[in-house]
C-alpha cells in the first residue's frame, strides 16, 4: 500500500509568468470523460536507497464509481478502488481490503486519487491549494495540500496533460516519490 501512496509524486519546471492560482484554466482544457482506460508506466524513487523502481500496466475507471489499476509488470497485481474500499489481489486471490468508512487515511486516499484520475477539481480544491500553469492545449498543476493529515499522504503532487492527465508525479515528506505516465488513453 505504500507504493501505491507514493505513486504521487514529481517536479514540474514551469516559468512563472504562466502561472495562475487555483483550477480554472485547467477545467476548461481537460475533458472529464465519465469513463477511460489506457495504459500507465510507473517510476517510484526510494530516497534511502537511492534508487527507482519501475512498473507498468493498464487502468480503468467510471467516475465516482469504481478505478482498476492493473500492474502487469514486473509483478501483475490489480487495485481496486472504490468510495467504500480499496483492495488488492494478486492470481486471483484477495491479499488486501481496507475499508474507508473505517480508516480515514484510506478515506481521504481514495478521494484524493478519484479526484486526480477523474478531473473533479472541487473535490481536489478542498485539499488542495493549486498554482496552474497553462501553455497553449498543455498544462501544469502544481498541488499543495491545506491539511496536516493530507501532507502525511503526500506533500506535494504535480499535474501535467492536455485534454486528458498524462502524468502525475507524488512527491513524500521522506524524499521518496512516484511518476505516472498515461498511453493509448481511450474513453
Amino acid at each position: 500500500m505504500r507504493y501505491f501512496f507514493a505513486l504521487w509524486l514529481a517536479v514540474l519546471l514551469v516559468p512563472p509568468a504562466l502561472a495562475e492560482p487555483g483550477y480554472r484554466a485547467v477545467e476548461a482544457l481537460m475533458e472529464a470523460p465519465t469513463s477511460l482506460n489506457g495504459r500507465f508506466e510507473q517510476s517510484k524513487y526510494l530516497a534511502a536507497l537511492e534508487t527507482d523502481i519501475g512498473s507498468s500496466g493498464r487502468f480503468s475507471y467510471q467516475q465516482d464509481i469504481e478505478i482498476n489499476w492493473h500492474t502487469l509488470a514486473p509483478i501483475e497485481n490489480l487495485l481496486r478502488l472504490t468510495p467504500d474500499q480499496i483492495t488488492s489481489e494478486q492470481d486471483g486471490a484477495l491479499l488486501t481490503r481496507l475499508e474507508t468508512r473505517s480508516n480515514p487515511v484510506v478515506a481521504l486516499f481514495s478521494e484524493i486519487f478519484f479526484g486526480v484520475m477523474t478531473a473533479r477539481w472541487d473535490r481536489l480544491d478542498e485539499h488542495f491549494r493549486a498554482e496552474t500553469h497553462v501553455n497553449g492545449s498543455d498544462w501544469q498543476a502544481i498541488l499543495v495540500p491545506r491539511e496536516v493529515r493530507v501532507q502525511r499522504v503526500v506533500s506535494r503532487v504535480e499535474l501535467q496533460g492536455d485534454h486528458y492527465l498524462r502524468q502525475v508525479v507524488l512527491y513524500e515528506e521522506g524524499g521518496d516519490w512516484t511518476r505516472i505516465r498515461f498511453y493509448d488513453l481511450q474513453q
